[in-house]
C-alpha cells in the first residue's frame, strides 16, 4: 500500500469509484457524483493544502497479476487547526478493496505521519453510527472511541444522524 498526492490522472478513477452509493451514504461525497465533481475535488486538494486546511492522499495498491499500481481510495486530514495541533482524518475506499485491511493500514500510516512527522498532537475521526466498518478501521488503527455525538450531521435529504467520535493523541 502506498499513500501519494492526488494527480490529474486520478480524476477518472475517483469519478468511477464515487458511482457507488455506499460512499455517499457514509461520507459527505454527494450522489449522484459527476466527473466535474471529481475534477474539482482533485484540483481543490492543492489549494486546501496550500491554505493549511487539509491534505489528501490517494491510496494505491499493486495489482497482483500485472504489478501495476491501482487507485484504491482516498485518505486525508481536514479541519486542520495548526494552533491546536489537531485535525480530523477522513477516508473512503473503492468497493473492490473494502475488507482487505487496506483502509486500516492507510489510516495507521497517516496517523503515524501526522503525529510523528507533521507534529499534530491529536487526530480525530468520526464515523456514522451505522458504519461499523469505519468504526473498526479507527479502532484497529489505534484510535479510541471518545463519544457518541447525537444529531451531529445533516444528510442532503435532511436526515439528522449520530456520529461516533474517535481520537488518538501524542
Amino acid at each position: 500500500m502506498t499513500l501519494r498526492p492526488l494527480r490529474e490522472d486520478d480524476i477518472e478513477a475517483i469519478y468511477l469509484a464515487c458511482q457507488d452509493p455506499t460512499i455517499s451514504a457514509f461520507t459527505r461525497v454527494p450522489y449522484p457524483y459527476d466527473r466535474e465533481m471529481a475534477e474539482e475535488f482533485v484540483r481543490g486538494c492543492d489549494l486546501s493544502y496550500r491554505n493549511h486546511q487539509g491534505i489528501v492522499f490517494a491510496m494505491e495498491v499493486k495489482d497482483s497479476q500485472s504489478g501495476q499500481a491501482i487507485f484504491a481510495g482516498t485518505i486525508g486530514l481536514h479541519g486542520i487547526s495548526l494552533s491546536d495541533h489537531c485535525a480530523e482524518v477522513g477516508y473512503w475506499v473503492e468497493k473492490s478493496h473494502r475488507g482487505s485491511g487496506l483502509c486500516t493500514a492507510a489510516t495507521k500510516t497517516l496517523l503515524d505521519f501526522s503525529l510523528n512527522i507533521m507534529g499534530f498532537r491529536r487526530i480525530e475521526g468520526m464515523a456514522d453510527y451505522n458504519n461499523l466498518a469505519s468504526q473498526r478501521v479507527m479502532e484497529r488503527a489505534g484510535m479510541t472511541r471518545d463519544a457518541l455525538l447525537r444529531n451531529r450531521v445533516t444528510k442532503p435529504n435532511g436526515d439528522q444522524i449520530d456520529m461516533v467520535l474517535f481520537s488518538i493523541t501524542k
